[in-house]
């Protein structure tokens, strides 16, 4: 009888999982967005997402501009297609600095990476139909059962996504705050900015980077793509585009970020890092679920 019941016990444990493991798939919507230069990248990572991942469930991947996707890649996959009108504003932003770069331009991409702003697109209300989003940019590698790493976080009510001082230092990072992400150039228009979140003082803090990130799709009635998008232009002073806006924004005006843990759950796995050398133990790309750049890996290998 006691052998019995521990194999009852033992099924409806294995059920429970099973039954979590569907209703999370059915909840959650992996996203990526790609222009026709990034594609091989794009690529990349839904690879990556389906093999190590072990990700069965659904995946977009936002087009911008003319993008020639192999329609047998995206059915072995199982990937959807999105297109969305093209952000305008991005063109006018760049009249409206004058068609150069800021005077403290970190690399240009305010005029040279303006497809960039086409992120905002994650938060369109098509995405409700699930109950949460998961975005990875395009060549983000995917090293962990996503199921054991990403999606062990609760990120009801918020928006998840990595501090950006990084996994070795306590927050804040002296030489990451977000200062670093606003231009001086038209330094009256950055004060204005700065005083509609918060002041100045905001510049002294912390802030997420989103080459990766999670949120509950029921803030986006609080922080609303049309609202995200009206402020490009009202807000012209962001020397790393849409992730300066998107913490404007969801951070400091909404307070909706909630940091990535550097672990998750009991995996003694990294949950994120830019590249395997930012550890000041030895590690390799076995230490992590995520990686921006790794250099123990190839984009080659599998």
């Amino acid at each position: 009888m006691m052998i019995l019941n521990i194999l009852q016990w033992k099924h409806i444990k294995v059920f429970q999982w099973i039954l979590l493991l569907v209703m999370t798939e059915k909840s959650t919507v992996f996203v990526l967005l790609t222009d026709h230069g990034y594609l091989p990248k794009a690529k990349k990572t839904i690879i990556d997402l389906r093999a190590r991942g072990q990700w069965r469930g659904d995946i977009i991947l936002i087009l911008v501009g003319p993008v020639n996707m192999c329609q047998n890649f995206c059915h072995f996959y199982q990937v959807t297609c999105k297109c969305f009108p093209e952000i305008m504003e991005k063109h006018e932003l760049v009249k409206k600095i004058n068609y150069t770069s800021f005077t403290d331009s970190i690399d240009g991409r305010e005029i040279t990476k303006i497809n960039q702003w086409e992120k905002l697109h994650v938060f369109d209300p098509f995405f409700q139909k699930w109950s949460q989003v998961v975005f990875l940019d395009a060549g983000l590698r995917v090293l962990d059962n996503v199921h054991d790493s990403i999606l062990q976080l609760d990120c009801t009510n918020c928006f998840m996504a990595p501090d950006d001082g990084g996994n070795f230092i306590p927050s804040p990072n002296p030489d990451k705050l977000f200062e670093t992400q606003v231009s001086k150039t038209f330094y009256k228009l950055m004060i204005d900015s700065l005083n509609k979140f918060g002041g100045i003082k905001i510049m002294k803090q912390a802030y997420f980077l989103n080459c990766i990130w999670m949120y509950d799709t029921s803030i986006i009635n609080t922080c609303s793509k049309n609202e995200l998008i009206s402020g490009i232009l009202e807000n012209p002073i962001c020397l790393t585009n849409e992730m300066a806006l998107m913490n404007m924004y969801i951070h400091f005006k909404y307070n909706l970020w909630k940091p990535f843990p550097k672990h998750v759950s009991n995996s003694s796995r990294i949950l994120f890092d830019w590249c395997e050398s930012n550890n000041p133990e030895p590690s390799n790309w076995m230490n992590y679920s995520f990686l921006k750049y790794p250099c123990t890996i190839t984009f080659e290998d599998t």
